[in-house]
């Protein structure tokens, strides 16, 4: 069909899923190579203009949907997933709620159908409930939840000493996985555009019985994921989804501002044991700069989770003027990686690895095993990892090579 031909969609469902991917008229408009007023006739129910295919092809695109969804008459009530209220921060200029990007919509989107088909392949196979999630209260002792965890986690002090943040992020990850939750890292196709950054998103959490799910942003620095990866479990052991941002707990509504507080402590007791802490810090005759600097690579942490866990109750070593001064070193440790490393893109990595860093091992193994089964076919599963049909066998490989070790 000639792209001149004119679509025939819906304009109900043309405005939807623009508003739905928070894009405006003008934004579309550039995107179909027309202005906002075209855009706005297209969505008109009383206008007779409709877009061409080649147009209503990058409104796709640019919403992020399937072409088709422009043509039903009006949204299947799996597509009408709104955001929750947890995923609302404040805007620290207005006091209002913090509008949310399209790259971040679309990041709490794709997070949420990959959770679905979790489920749905899950369910299928018999699993059990996970009995952990949701098993916390905001009353018990955020310390004696990080120990908790730990057990869970099977870690008793023996952390990697190894200084590639990266293989220390998988070893957290494997750890985490191994307990039944499903870690995703975002990386959103290689798109630059795409990108949400942290000051907006360093992650975010999914909870669910039988598969929960926690999003690392990869645009982060690993030190800043292993954190957001701690805080995120927390949030799942709490029953209670939630989204990581760079932005001072403060600005979070009031209702969630306890629970972002839990949140961290929990992080902070799992990657840095109480009495572990206690002695390095007091061991070490840096002053606070160095002190906490030295802290974060003896526990393979950022700065930023370093004191978090120096204002904690259980050690109240800095003073809250204190960490609101090094709050302001997340900027800096952040933009230094920037510098040095292209994050969130694949880094010319196999495809193997970019699959299984991706979606996880454990999400990756659901999928095979499905496919296995015959209830995936080869075509299903490699749209599902979004990958090629020559990789598939790379990346069975490599997924038997790291269930056997």
């Amino acid at each position: 069909m000639p792209a001149s031909v004119t679509a025939q969609v819906t304009p109900a469902m043309l405005r939807w899923a623009r508003e739905q991917a928070g894009c405006s008229l003008e934004q579309a408009g550039r995107s179909a190579g027309k202005d906002a007023v075209a855009v706005a006739a297209w969505e008109s129910p009383t206008d007779v203009q409709l877009p061409t295919v080649r147009q209503a092809q990058s409104l796709a695109r640019a919403y992020r949907v399937p072409l088709t969804v422009f043509y039903l008459d009006r949204p299947f009530p799996e597509l009408e997933k709104e955001t929750v209220p947890e995923f609302r921060g404040l805007d620290p200029d207005s006091g209002g709620i913090r509008p949310q990007s399209r790259q971040l919509r679309w990041m709490i989107r794709q997070a949420q159908d990959r959770q679905a088909l979790a489920v749905e392949l899950s369910e299928y196979a018999n699993e059990s409930f996970l009995p952990w999630v949701g098993s916390a209260s905001l009353h018990e002792d955020p310390e004696l939840l990080g120990a908790q965890i730990c057990q869970s986690l099977g870690v008793n002090g023996n952390i990697p000493r190894i200084r590639d943040m990266e293989r220390i992020l998988d070893w957290w990850v494997e750890r985490v996985e191994s307990i039944g939750a499903f870690v995703s890292r975002y990386r959103p196709d290689g798109n630059q555009y795409w990108f949400v950054e942290p000051s907006e998103a360093r992650g975010l959490s999914l909870c669910h019985p039988l598969a929960p799910l926690i999003v690392l942003n990869s645009r982060d620095a690993p030190a800043g994921r292993i954190f957001t990866l701690m805080h995120e479990l927390a949030h799942i052991y709490y029953g209670q989804c939630g989204l990581d941002d760079l932005k001072d707990e403060r600005l979070v509504p009031q209702e969630t501002r306890i629970l972002e507080q839990r949140c961290n402590r929990v992080a902070a007791a799992i990657l840095m044991p109480s009495a572990h802490f206690q002695r390095e810090w007091a061991s070490s005759l840096d002053d606070l700069p160095d002190r906490i600097r030295r802290l974060a690579e003896v526990f393979g942490v950022s700065r930023q989770a370093v004191a978090v866990r120096a204002r904690s109750s259980a050690t109240r070593f800095l003073s809250e003027a204190q960490y609101d001064h090094f709050v302001g070193l997340i900027d800096e440790e952040y933009r230094e990686f920037r510098q040095t490393k292209v994050s969130g893109g694949n880094g010319g990595m196999a495809p193997s690895v970019r699959v299984l860093k991706e979606f996880g091992g454990k999400f990756t193994g659901l999928l095979f095993d499905a496919h296995a089964e015959g209830r995936l076919n080869r075509l299903d599963l490699s749209d599902a990892l979004d990958a090629r049909l020559k990789d598939i066998e790379g990346i069975r490989d490599r997924l038997h090579l790291g269930r056997s070790r």
